[in-house]
């Protein structure tokens, strides 16, 4: 960094972990270089998320840097780049602990999202029309193995519970990688209209969409976790399961209540999962028990 002259060059090349897992890797590094007084300069080259035709690195398909010199000097002034594929080849000074608040912070202050997804995002909530607050339901099933898995049925009757006890709720958005799942909760629901995206991909055999490469378009791919967690972000209540795609909803947007229905295990609770943990009007209803339940301090 110091032979880049400010510029904290990275390239982040890793073909095996999702969407925002790598996003999270981004945040590390823009807090670093925040409180570093240093200059970010991201590129995200694992081939999950590429697209031939849209260039080499796949944060720019997505976002815009807000970054204080031209691109021109930015390059001019980059003579090495760090070529990392695992979280722990940042080394020590990145994972520093941060707040919900903090992460979006930091995100608005280093990025911006693309343009054409925000319009996405604003187009699809203005058809859903809802005159009131959205319950948002994120259902994480394909190769899902740091939490236990969740019945569609408890879904479920965690939904009605909460519609019943919030009148006022207009409409439910739901997103998930299992096409059953969605059609599950269309035919659920029966006294508020459930609204979803019509995803490029979503599971129908099993098999997770999101780390396979070649057999589907990495740029869509990409696409539907972004809109998805954009959307998550404008309910108010989110219903779900363990996920760093639903977990970013609440980078985009901290004030969000959160009703839990798994836990990560131990060893793989990660932030901002962790965060959302600590959060006080965070709910936990676990399967096992049934009942809603505060989890502040509990971990």
């Amino acid at each position: 960094m110091r032979a880049n002259d400010g510029v904290c060059a990275v390239e982040i090349a890793n073909r095996h972990v999702g969407f925002f897992a790598q996003m999270n890797w981004c945040l590390y590094i823009f807090h670093h270089c925040e409180q570093h007084g240093l200059i970010p300069d991201i590129r995200l080259t694992g081939d999950v998320y590429l697209d031939p035709f849209r260039g080499p690195n796949w944060f720019d398909y997505y976002f815009d840097a807000c970054n204080p010199m031209a691109p021109q000097e930015l390059a001019r002034r980059v003579r090495y780049t760090k070529r990392i594929s695992e979280f722990q080849d940042m080394g020590r000074p990145f994972g520093a602990a941060l707040s919900l608040e903090d992460g979006a912070r930091i995100l608005h202050k280093f990025i911006r999202v693309k343009p054409h997804i925000v319009k996405m995002v604003d187009e699809f909530w203005r058809t859903c029309g809802a005159d009131g607050p959205v319950l948002g339901v994120h259902f994480r099933g394909t190769d899902k193995s740091e939490g236990p898995r969740v019945s569609w049925d408890h879904c479920l009757a965690t939904l009605e519970r909460h519609l019943q006890d919030r009148p006022d709720i207009r409409a439910v958005f739901v997103a998930s990688d299992e096409q059953a799942f969605i059609q599950f909760m269309a035919n659920s629901v029966k006294d508020r209209p459930v609204y979803w995206r019509d995803d490029h991909h979503r599971s129908s055999d099993g098999r997770p969409i999101h780390t396979t490469i070649g057999e589907v378009g990495g740029y869509e791919k990409g696409e539907d976790a972004l809109v998805n967690a954009m959307l998550l972000s404008r309910c108010s209540t989110l219903i779900r399961t363990t996920s760093f795609l639903s977990a970013w909803a609440l980078i985009f947007d901290p004030t969000i209540k959160v009703i839990l229905l798994n836990k990560p295990y131990e060893k793989f609770l990660w932030y901002p999962e962790s965060e959302i943990l600590k959060k006080r009007d965070t709910e936990y209803v676990p399967e096992t028990y049934g009942e809603s339940s505060p989890i502040t301090g509990s971990l």
